[in-house]
Protein backbone atom coordinates (compact mmCIF):
# COMPACT_ATOMS: atom_id res chain seq x y z
CA UNK A 1 0.00 0.00 0.00
CA UNK A 2 1.56 3.33 -0.94
CA UNK A 3 2.41 5.90 2.27
CA UNK A 4 0.28 8.12 1.99
CA UNK A 5 1.99 11.46 2.34
CA UNK A 6 3.79 10.50 -0.59
CA UNK A 7 0.78 11.23 -2.83
CA UNK A 8 -1.34 13.62 -1.07
CA UNK A 9 -0.53 16.55 1.17
CA UNK A 10 -1.92 16.73 4.98
CA UNK A 11 -5.23 18.09 4.87
CA UNK A 12 -6.05 16.86 0.92
CA UNK A 13 -9.66 15.11 0.64
CA UNK A 14 -9.25 11.92 -0.55
CA UNK A 15 -13.21 11.35 -1.20
CA UNK A 16 -16.64 12.28 0.82
CA UNK A 17 -19.51 9.50 1.10
CA UNK A 18 -23.29 10.16 1.22
CA UNK A 19 -23.32 7.99 4.02
CA UNK A 20 -26.35 8.32 5.57
CA UNK A 21 -30.10 10.17 6.13
CA UNK A 22 -29.07 11.03 9.55
CA UNK A 23 -26.09 11.87 12.37
CA UNK A 24 -23.58 9.72 12.84
CA UNK A 25 -23.44 7.84 15.96
CA UNK A 26 -20.30 5.87 15.51
CA UNK A 27 -17.48 5.42 12.87
CA UNK A 28 -14.58 2.74 12.56
CA UNK A 29 -12.44 1.05 10.13
CA UNK A 30 -9.23 -1.56 9.83
CA UNK A 31 -6.79 -0.39 7.81
CA UNK A 32 -6.28 3.14 5.88
CA UNK A 33 -8.29 2.04 2.09
CA UNK A 34 -9.66 -0.29 4.00
CA UNK A 35 -12.89 -1.62 5.28
CA UNK A 36 -15.54 1.10 7.12
CA UNK A 37 -18.69 0.47 9.81
CA UNK A 38 -20.80 3.63 10.05
CA UNK A 39 -23.67 3.85 11.78
CA UNK A 40 -26.26 6.85 12.50
CA UNK A 41 -29.51 8.12 13.90
CA UNK A 42 -31.19 6.38 10.82
CA UNK A 43 -30.88 3.36 12.63
CA UNK A 44 -28.51 2.03 9.97
CA UNK A 45 -24.73 0.24 10.13
CA UNK A 46 -23.36 0.16 6.93
CA UNK A 47 -20.56 -1.38 5.76
CA UNK A 48 -17.48 0.49 3.16
CA UNK A 49 -15.26 -0.19 0.61
CA UNK A 50 -12.89 2.67 1.52
CA UNK A 51 -10.96 2.02 -1.50
CA UNK A 52 -13.38 2.08 -3.98
CA UNK A 53 -16.38 3.95 -2.04
CA UNK A 54 -18.82 1.49 -2.09
CA UNK A 55 -21.28 0.54 0.68
CA UNK A 56 -20.60 -3.13 0.73
CA UNK A 57 -24.21 -4.14 2.30
CA UNK A 58 -25.80 -3.14 6.32
CA UNK A 59 -25.61 -4.90 9.39
CA UNK A 60 -29.08 -5.66 9.81
CA UNK A 61 -30.40 -6.96 13.89
CA UNK A 62 -29.90 -4.10 16.28
CA UNK A 63 -33.66 -2.60 16.68
CA UNK A 64 -32.44 1.01 17.65
CA UNK A 65 -29.63 3.38 16.84
CA UNK A 66 -26.19 1.89 16.76
CA UNK A 67 -23.95 4.01 18.93
CA UNK A 68 -20.51 2.61 19.45
CA UNK A 69 -18.75 0.69 17.32
CA UNK A 70 -15.23 -1.20 16.58
CA UNK A 71 -13.75 -2.65 13.70
CA UNK A 72 -10.56 -5.26 14.25
CA UNK A 73 -9.78 -7.24 11.58
CA UNK A 74 -12.97 -8.69 10.28
CA UNK A 75 -14.84 -8.46 13.66
CA UNK A 76 -17.02 -5.77 13.93
CA UNK A 77 -18.75 -4.92 17.63
CA UNK A 78 -21.71 -2.94 17.67
CA UNK A 79 -23.70 -1.09 20.91
CA UNK A 80 -27.21 -0.04 20.40
CA UNK A 81 -30.00 1.95 22.33
CA UNK A 82 -31.48 -1.56 22.27
CA UNK A 83 -29.26 -2.25 25.11
CA UNK A 84 -27.80 -5.48 23.26
CA UNK A 85 -23.98 -5.92 21.72
CA UNK A 86 -23.35 -7.88 18.44
CA UNK A 87 -20.39 -8.94 17.30
CA UNK A 88 -20.00 -10.01 13.12
CA UNK A 89 -17.58 -11.43 10.98
CA UNK A 90 -17.08 -9.18 7.81
CA UNK A 91 -15.24 -12.41 5.79
CA UNK A 92 -18.27 -14.31 5.65
CA UNK A 93 -20.07 -11.16 3.84
CA UNK A 94 -20.57 -12.29 -0.01
CA UNK A 95 -20.48 -8.82 -1.26
CA UNK A 96 -16.97 -7.86 -2.98
CA UNK A 97 -16.62 -4.76 -4.85
CA UNK A 98 -13.51 -5.11 -5.89
CA UNK A 99 -13.87 -8.33 -7.77
CA UNK A 100 -17.35 -6.74 -9.24
CA UNK A 101 -16.52 -3.92 -10.65
CA UNK A 102 -17.85 -3.04 -14.16
CA UNK A 103 -15.99 -2.90 -17.51
CA UNK A 104 -13.19 -4.34 -15.21
CA UNK A 105 -10.38 -6.30 -17.22
CA UNK A 106 -9.30 -9.98 -15.31
CA UNK A 107 -5.14 -8.17 -16.16
CA UNK A 108 -6.03 -4.83 -15.46
CA UNK A 109 -3.69 -3.28 -13.39
CA UNK A 110 -5.41 -1.97 -10.21
CA UNK A 111 -4.25 1.90 -11.51
CA UNK A 112 -7.31 3.33 -9.06
CA UNK A 113 -5.69 1.93 -5.54
CA UNK A 114 -5.79 5.46 -4.05
CA UNK A 115 -9.63 5.36 -4.83
CA UNK A 116 -9.06 7.71 -8.01
CA UNK A 117 -12.53 7.09 -10.14
CA UNK A 118 -15.40 9.46 -11.12
CA UNK A 119 -16.76 10.34 -7.74
CA UNK A 120 -20.23 11.35 -9.47
CA UNK A 121 -20.61 7.35 -10.50
CA UNK A 122 -23.32 5.93 -8.84
CA UNK A 123 -21.91 2.89 -7.37
CA UNK A 124 -23.94 -0.57 -7.71
CA UNK A 125 -26.03 -1.06 -4.55
CA UNK A 126 -25.32 -4.38 -2.71
CA UNK A 127 -27.34 -6.95 -2.81
CA UNK A 128 -29.86 -7.17 0.38
CA UNK A 129 -28.58 -10.39 1.54
CA UNK A 130 -24.38 -9.55 1.09
CA UNK A 131 -24.08 -9.86 4.59
CA UNK A 132 -26.96 -12.06 6.05
CA UNK A 133 -23.92 -14.59 7.06
CA UNK A 134 -21.84 -11.68 8.96
CA UNK A 135 -23.65 -12.36 12.83
CA UNK A 136 -21.77 -13.92 14.95
CA UNK A 137 -23.93 -13.55 18.33
CA UNK A 138 -25.50 -11.38 20.57
CA UNK A 139 -25.13 -10.30 24.03
CA UNK A 140 -27.24 -9.15 26.43
CA UNK A 141 -27.18 -8.26 30.26
CA UNK A 142 -27.76 -4.53 30.08
CA UNK A 143 -31.02 -3.06 30.75
CA UNK A 144 -30.17 0.36 29.21
CA UNK A 145 -28.58 1.70 25.77
CA UNK A 146 -25.07 0.51 25.26
CA UNK A 147 -23.00 3.77 24.96
CA UNK A 148 -19.34 2.97 24.70
CA UNK A 149 -17.91 -0.52 23.80
CA UNK A 150 -13.76 -1.68 23.61
CA UNK A 151 -12.90 -5.16 22.67
CA UNK A 152 -9.15 -6.50 22.86
CA UNK A 153 -8.19 -10.15 22.53
CA UNK A 154 -11.24 -12.00 24.26
CA UNK A 155 -12.23 -9.53 25.83
CA UNK A 156 -14.97 -7.10 24.96
CA UNK A 157 -16.23 -4.29 27.99
CA UNK A 158 -18.88 -2.48 27.52
CA UNK A 159 -20.54 0.87 29.43
CA UNK A 160 -24.00 1.42 29.64
CA UNK A 161 -26.70 4.15 30.65
CA UNK A 162 -27.73 1.44 33.58
CA UNK A 163 -24.71 2.79 34.99
CA UNK A 164 -22.76 -0.70 34.59
CA UNK A 165 -19.60 -1.81 32.58
CA UNK A 166 -19.33 -5.52 32.06
CA UNK A 167 -17.00 -7.51 30.70
CA UNK A 168 -17.51 -9.89 28.13
CA UNK A 169 -16.09 -13.17 27.20
CA UNK A 170 -16.06 -13.54 23.63
CA UNK A 171 -15.15 -17.07 22.95
CA UNK A 172 -18.10 -18.18 25.48
CA UNK A 173 -20.46 -15.27 24.35
CA UNK A 174 -21.05 -14.41 28.29
CA UNK A 175 -20.93 -11.67 31.07
CA UNK A 176 -18.14 -12.60 33.21
CA UNK A 177 -18.17 -9.32 35.60
CA UNK A 178 -20.34 -6.76 36.32
CA UNK A 179 -18.70 -3.29 37.55
CA UNK A 180 -20.88 -0.78 39.65
CA UNK A 181 -19.54 2.67 38.84
CA UNK A 182 -21.43 4.41 41.05
CA UNK A 183 -20.41 1.28 44.19
CA UNK A 184 -16.92 2.15 42.72
CA UNK A 185 -17.15 5.39 43.40
CA UNK A 186 -18.27 5.17 46.78
CA UNK A 187 -16.18 2.70 47.54
CA UNK A 188 -13.32 5.04 47.00
CA UNK A 189 -14.54 7.97 48.59
CA UNK A 190 -14.76 5.75 51.77
CA UNK A 191 -11.36 4.58 51.50
CA UNK A 192 -10.25 8.02 51.48
CA UNK A 193 -11.45 8.48 54.96
CA UNK A 194 -14.81 9.66 54.32
CA UNK A 195 -13.89 13.43 52.43
CA UNK A 196 -14.96 14.15 49.32
CA UNK A 197 -17.46 12.38 47.62
CA UNK A 198 -15.42 10.07 44.25
CA UNK A 199 -18.55 11.09 42.50
CA UNK A 200 -17.97 14.43 41.95
CA UNK A 201 -20.97 16.52 40.69
CA UNK A 202 -19.18 18.96 37.65
CA UNK A 203 -20.63 21.89 39.09
CA UNK A 204 -23.03 22.26 35.76
CA UNK A 205 -26.91 21.30 35.23
CA UNK A 206 -26.78 17.92 33.80
CA UNK A 207 -26.70 17.74 30.42
CA UNK A 208 -29.61 15.62 29.08
CA UNK A 209 -27.33 14.38 25.88
CA UNK A 210 -24.42 13.90 28.08
CA UNK A 211 -23.78 9.72 28.26
CA UNK A 212 -23.07 8.36 31.80
CA UNK A 213 -20.20 6.05 30.60
CA UNK A 214 -19.00 8.44 28.04
CA UNK A 215 -15.92 6.06 26.44
CA UNK A 216 -13.58 3.57 27.79
CA UNK A 217 -10.86 0.97 26.63
CA UNK A 218 -9.39 -2.01 27.49
CA UNK A 219 -6.13 -3.81 27.63
CA UNK A 220 -5.32 -7.00 29.12
CA UNK A 221 -6.33 -6.21 32.91
CA UNK A 222 -6.25 -2.56 32.33
CA UNK A 223 -9.41 -0.56 31.59
CA UNK A 224 -9.95 2.94 31.21
CA UNK A 225 -13.30 4.62 31.87
CA UNK A 226 -14.69 8.17 31.69
CA UNK A 227 -17.66 9.36 32.87
CA UNK A 228 -20.93 11.92 33.16
CA UNK A 229 -19.09 13.42 36.25
CA UNK A 230 -15.67 14.11 34.41
CA UNK A 231 -13.50 11.75 36.56
CA UNK A 232 -11.38 8.90 34.64
CA UNK A 233 -11.58 6.04 36.65
CA UNK A 234 -8.57 3.28 36.04
CA UNK A 235 -9.78 -0.39 36.61
CA UNK A 236 -8.00 -3.38 37.31
CA UNK A 237 -10.03 -6.23 35.95
CA UNK A 238 -8.37 -8.98 38.24
CA UNK A 239 -9.90 -7.05 41.39
CA UNK A 240 -12.45 -5.45 39.69
CA UNK A 241 -11.08 -2.53 40.95
CA UNK A 242 -10.30 1.55 40.78
CA UNK A 243 -7.01 1.76 41.56
CA UNK A 244 -6.51 5.30 40.18
CA UNK A 245 -9.10 8.66 39.67
CA UNK A 246 -7.87 11.07 37.19
CA UNK A 247 -9.48 14.64 38.21
CA UNK A 248 -9.41 17.81 35.99
CA UNK A 249 -12.05 17.82 33.60
CA UNK A 250 -15.24 19.82 34.89
CA UNK A 251 -17.78 18.75 32.23
CA UNK A 252 -18.65 14.80 30.73
CA UNK A 253 -16.17 12.63 29.33
CA UNK A 254 -17.04 11.60 25.56
CA UNK A 255 -13.52 10.23 24.69
CA UNK A 256 -10.60 8.94 25.58
CA UNK A 257 -7.37 6.70 24.58
CA UNK A 258 -3.81 5.56 25.87
CA UNK A 259 -0.85 4.02 25.28
CA UNK A 260 2.05 2.76 26.65
CA UNK A 261 2.68 6.26 28.53
CA UNK A 262 -0.41 8.53 27.80
CA UNK A 263 -4.19 8.90 28.04
CA UNK A 264 -5.61 11.07 26.06
CA UNK A 265 -9.07 12.81 26.83
CA UNK A 266 -11.78 14.84 25.46
CA UNK A 267 -14.96 15.89 27.08
CA UNK A 268 -17.86 18.12 27.10
CA UNK A 269 -16.12 20.85 29.13
CA UNK A 270 -14.35 22.06 25.62
CA UNK A 271 -10.84 20.43 26.36
CA UNK A 272 -8.45 17.88 25.64
CA UNK A 273 -6.19 16.76 28.20
CA UNK A 274 -2.94 14.52 28.19
CA UNK A 275 -2.48 12.81 31.24
CA UNK A 276 1.23 10.81 32.38
CA UNK A 277 -0.46 7.30 33.36
CA UNK A 278 2.73 6.80 35.22
CA UNK A 279 1.95 9.93 37.64
CA UNK A 280 -1.14 10.34 36.90
CA UNK A 281 -0.70 14.16 36.65
CA UNK A 282 -1.80 15.87 33.31
CA UNK A 283 1.14 16.27 30.81
CA UNK A 284 -0.43 19.12 29.08
CA UNK A 285 -4.15 20.49 28.23
CA UNK A 286 -5.92 22.79 25.50
CA UNK A 287 -9.31 23.79 24.99
CA UNK A 288 -11.64 24.71 21.82
CA UNK A 289 -15.03 26.80 21.88
CA UNK A 290 -16.71 23.89 21.79
CA UNK A 291 -17.62 20.78 23.45
CA UNK A 292 -15.48 18.06 22.13
CA UNK A 293 -17.27 15.16 21.18
CA UNK A 294 -15.02 12.52 19.77
CA UNK A 295 -10.74 12.10 19.90
CA UNK A 296 -8.32 9.78 18.36
CA UNK A 297 -4.58 9.93 18.21
CA UNK A 298 -1.69 8.19 15.93
CA UNK A 299 1.35 8.43 16.49
CA UNK A 300 1.44 11.96 15.10
CA UNK A 301 -1.18 13.97 15.83
CA UNK A 302 -4.39 13.80 17.76
CA UNK A 303 -7.50 14.93 15.65
CA UNK A 304 -11.05 15.64 17.50
CA UNK A 305 -14.71 16.99 17.12
CA UNK A 306 -15.13 20.17 18.61
CA UNK A 307 -18.81 21.82 17.03
CA UNK A 308 -17.18 22.92 14.04
CA UNK A 309 -17.57 21.97 9.86
CA UNK A 310 -13.54 21.11 10.66
CA UNK A 311 -11.64 18.49 11.99
CA UNK A 312 -9.34 20.09 14.96
CA UNK A 313 -5.81 18.69 14.50
CA UNK A 314 -3.12 18.44 17.21
CA UNK A 315 -0.12 17.98 15.86
CA UNK A 316 2.10 16.31 18.55
CA UNK A 317 5.79 16.45 17.13
CA UNK A 318 6.09 20.32 16.80
CA UNK A 319 2.54 21.41 18.53
CA UNK A 320 1.22 23.48 16.03
CA UNK A 321 -3.11 23.41 15.76
CA UNK A 322 -4.59 23.00 12.59
CA UNK A 323 -7.90 22.79 10.62
CA UNK A 324 -9.18 19.31 8.47
CA UNK A 325 -12.12 19.09 6.25
CA UNK A 326 -14.85 21.00 4.47
CA UNK A 327 -15.22 23.80 6.57
CA UNK A 328 -11.51 24.99 5.58
CA UNK A 329 -12.48 25.98 1.85
CA UNK A 330 -16.06 25.73 2.30
CA UNK A 331 -16.71 29.87 2.03
CA UNK A 332 -14.85 29.98 -1.17
CA UNK A 333 -16.91 27.62 -2.58
CA UNK A 334 -19.97 28.66 -0.87
CA UNK A 335 -20.99 25.60 0.69
CA UNK A 336 -22.01 25.12 4.25
CA UNK A 337 -21.17 21.77 5.66
CA UNK A 338 -22.49 20.18 8.51
CA UNK A 339 -20.51 20.09 12.13
CA UNK A 340 -18.53 17.03 12.31
CA UNK A 341 -19.42 14.90 15.01
CA UNK A 342 -17.15 11.73 15.06
CA UNK A 343 -13.74 10.96 13.76
CA UNK A 344 -11.19 8.16 13.63
CA UNK A 345 -7.27 8.24 12.77
CA UNK A 346 -5.11 5.86 11.78
CA UNK A 347 -1.69 5.97 10.00
CA UNK A 348 -2.51 9.63 8.95
CA UNK A 349 -5.47 8.50 7.02
CA UNK A 350 -8.85 10.42 8.79
CA UNK A 351 -12.42 9.53 8.60
CA UNK A 352 -15.04 12.04 10.19
CA UNK A 353 -18.74 11.61 10.45
CA UNK A 354 -21.15 14.71 10.55
CA UNK A 355 -24.41 15.49 11.27
CA UNK A 356 -26.10 15.21 8.21
CA UNK A 357 -24.75 11.76 7.25
CA UNK A 358 -21.77 13.08 5.11
CA UNK A 359 -18.37 11.00 6.17
CA UNK A 360 -15.14 12.38 4.80
CA UNK A 361 -11.79 10.58 3.92
CA UNK A 362 -8.81 13.07 4.67
CA UNK A 363 -4.98 12.76 4.86
CA UNK A 364 -3.88 14.04 8.12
Amino acid sequence: MPVLHEHFEPGSMIRELQAHNDMITAVDFDVPFGTMVSSALDDTVRVWDLNLGRCMGFLEGHHASVRCLQVEDNIVATGSMDATIRLWDLSRASYAPRDNRLNKNEDEDDEDALGFEDPSAEPPPPPPSSMEDCPLFSLESHVDEVTALHFHGDTLISGSADKTLRQWDLVKGRCVQTLDVLWAAAQASSTMGGGESQWRPTGRLPDASADFVGALQCFDAALACGTADGMIRLWDLRSAQVHRSLVGHTGPITCLQFDDVHLVTGSLDRSIRIWDLRTGSIYDAYAYAHPVTSMMFDTRRIVAAAGEDVVKVYDKTDGRHWDCGAGTTAEEEGSTPAIVERVRIKDGYLTEGRRDGTIGIWTC
